[in-house]
Order: C-alpha cells, then sequence, then structure tokens
C-alpha cells in the first residue's frame, strides 16, 4: 500500500541535506495551500497540487542514489510569460531545469512534450514535464518554489 503522507515518506528515505529540503519544500506549498496527493500505482509518488494527471507537478521520493533518486519534482507546465517583473535569476533557474524529451512515451509527438517558449526563451523537443528538479540545493528549491505558486 503506498505511503499516504509525504512527510513520513521523506523521513524515511532521505537524509541530510536532500531531506531538509525536500521537508521545506512540502511545509512551504502546504502554507500556500498546494496539496499532495498520493499516487495510488506508485509508493514513491505524489500528485503536488491536485490529482495525478492534473495537477502543477509530480514528485518522486524514493532515496535512491540514481536518478531520479533521492528525489525529484517534475511540473506539468512551463507557460511561463516575459512580461519584464521577473528576476533575471529566477529566468535562468528555470531555463537551466528544462527536461528534454527522453522519448521515454515513444517520442515527444506522441505524449504532448514538444517545443514551448518559457519567460521568452524558445526550447525545442521538450519533456511533456518540461521543468525537473532532482534533488535541488536550498537556492534551487527556492526558486522551484517561486516558479510553482506562479503556475498556481
Amino acid at each position: 500500500m503506498p505511503e499516504q503522507n509525504i512527510e513520513a515518506k521523506i523521513n524515511s528515505v532521505l537524509n541530510g541535506d536532500a531531506k531538509t529540503n525536500a521537508l521545506d519544500f512540502v511545509a512551504f506549498m502546504r502554507a500556500n495551500n498546494v496539496s499532495f496527493t498520493a499516487n495510488k500505482d506508485d509508493d514513491a509518488g505524489w500528485a503536488v497540487g491536485g490529482v495525478v494527471g492534473k495537477s502543477l507537478g509530480y514528485m518522486l521520493v524514493n532515496g535512491a542514489a540514481d536518478f531520479p533518486g533521492p528525489w525529484t519534482l517534475w511540473f506539468n507546465s512551463c507557460d511561463f510569460k516575459d512580461d519584464g517583473a521577473v528576476d533575471d535569476n529566477l529566468k535562468q533557474a528555470a531555463w537551466n531545469h528544462a527536461a528534454d524529451c527522453g522519448r521515454c512515451h515513444a517520442g515527444w509527438e506522441k505524449c504532448g512534450g514538444g517545443d514551448r517558449t518559457m519567460f521568452g526563451k524558445e526550447f525545442a523537443r521538450l519533456c511533456h514535464s518540461p521543468l525537473m528538479f532532482t534533488n535541488p540545493d536550498a537556492k534551487t528549491r527556492e526558486n522551484m518554489q517561486q516558479l510553482l505558486l506562479m503556475l498556481k
């Protein structure tokens, strides 16, 4: 049976900075009324801000040493407009985490991925989850939080 409480899962499989950053991320998002819904088919996955398939993103907490561990957050969208009010460092953080199509679903043309524009910069063949943050440090986590709140 999948772990229903994301904090319990984080506490059971993560250590050190990974644990601190994951717990801080979850606490911040909960404080901003973003929910975490356990994936009934995956004991390490949660929809962020909704249910799987209709959420802001997907968070995996598996504690593994190899990708996508120990924890990763995928965004379901990167629809950020460049209205001139967004800090260049935040834009760069998003651009640095653009996720190229890995052909995990037989190619971007079949899975909803494709060419996207993010903060005015064009990207070719991004994954259907166009942003990916794996084991972010504290500064990256802060940027990730800001970006999710912008999508919310």
